[in-house]
């Protein structure tokens, strides 16, 4: 019997199923607040930047007005962030795309996955094939009409980066060639994620009355938001060397060291990148206290692992989770403090 017919276990309507996937693959409790979450954080953080108010504090008082007069400027900065419909377009692009990876993902090796992971729903046919193409196509018919309604002042980008998405999915039409070539595979979809924050900050800088150009800061905040996705990415395929399978990771293409520094770095690297916008808005101690503790939880559990490659010591995952959670709460949090948004 093929996966895509249902076997005497397999929940009887669609929507079963669909739960049962949502569970396992993509629990939609945690992956909503989150996503709202960072999306509206990376949202104010660029209205705020590109405020005429900040501006004025910039240039007017950074060091030489009173503390009084910066703290005015500051809260007037918040005070003049909007959140419209481009900004729900792109909260709503930002699910969406992220539904619709997990699926093509799932989709691309659905074979491979049943035989590597038997205990998965789809393994055990509790989720079928044809399910998970089904969510596929929802999210996208729901991101190209989202962005169609509501997005035309970012329609290009939201273009370019369906296309760059949909091309990943196909393997660029070089299907047996990436997978016969893990390397090139990992250079050339890695770029996804920028490119998807690319779009999704400039729903940013489209909110409001005027489309602001990408600049230099708006980069910053594409790398504080990416570097940590690529850096998980790696980190989930580190495996010691008697932890090795079938199952191609990182480790076994680049080899271990190389595997376990990379994402080290990118994780301080944000940190670095961190500490700027911090300075840059204004933050008080706190915030670059926590970037210093991450940093340090960083530094500890990546060189363990690196010098005592262990199953005990692969706790890399949580590690690059934990940094990426914990230091996005930080820039959230002295956001709304700072700038009297709550």
């Amino acid at each position: 019997m093929t996966q895509s017919l249902r076997s005497a276990e397999t929940p009887k309507y669609f929507v079963q199923r669909a739960w049962i996937y949502s569970k396992e693959m993509f629990p939609i409790f945690i992956y909503i607040p989150y996503v709202v979450a960072l999306y509206f954080c990376v949202n104010i953080v660029i209205q705020i930047l590109n405020s005429p108010a900040f501006l004025e504090a910039k240039t007017a008082c950074w060091g030489e007005g009173t503390e009084t007069e910066m703290r005015n400027l500051l809260y007037s900065a918040g005070s003049q962030v909007v959140l419209d419909s481009t900004a729900l377009a792109g909260v709503v692009s930002a699910f969406f795309v992220m539904l619709m990876m997990r699926t093509f993902d799932d989709l691309k090796d659905f074979e491979l996955d049943a035989h590597l992971f038997p205990h998965r729903a789809t393994a055990r046919k509790l989720v079928l094939k044809r399910d998970i193409q089904a969510i596929s196509l929802t999210s996208f018919i729901t991101l190209v009409v989202v962005n169609w309604i509501w997005g035309q002042q970012t329609i290009v980008v939201f273009a370019l980066m369906l296309t760059y998405t949909l091309l990943t999915f196909k393997w660029f039409f070089a299907e047996k060639f990436h997978r016969e070539h893990i390397f090139i595979t990992m250079l050339d979809h890695q770029p996804l994620p920028y490119v998807i924050n690319f779009f999704l900050i400039h729903t940013a800088l489209a909110s409001g009355s005027n489309y602001e150009s990408f600049q230099t800061i708006h980069l910053i905040l594409l790398l504080i938001v990416s570097m940590p996705i690529t850096a998980w990415e790696i980190s989930r395929k580190i495996r010691s060397a008697d932890m090795e399978t079938e199952y191609e990771t990182f480790s076994m293409v680049i080899g271990l060291k190389p595997a376990t520094l990379l994402p080290m770095l990118f994780l301080l690297t944000v940190c670095g990148l961190h500490l700027y916008v911090g300075s840059l808005m204004a933050f008080g101690p706190i915030f670059h206290y926590v970037v210093y503790m991450v940093a340090a939880v960083v530094l500890f559990f990546y060189l363990r692992f690196l010098f005592q490659p262990s199953k005990e010591n692969n706790v890399l995952t949580n590690v690059a989770l934990f940094a990426t959670t914990t230091s996005f709460l930080n820039l959230l949090f002295n956001t709304l403090i700072v700038y009297h948004i709550l």
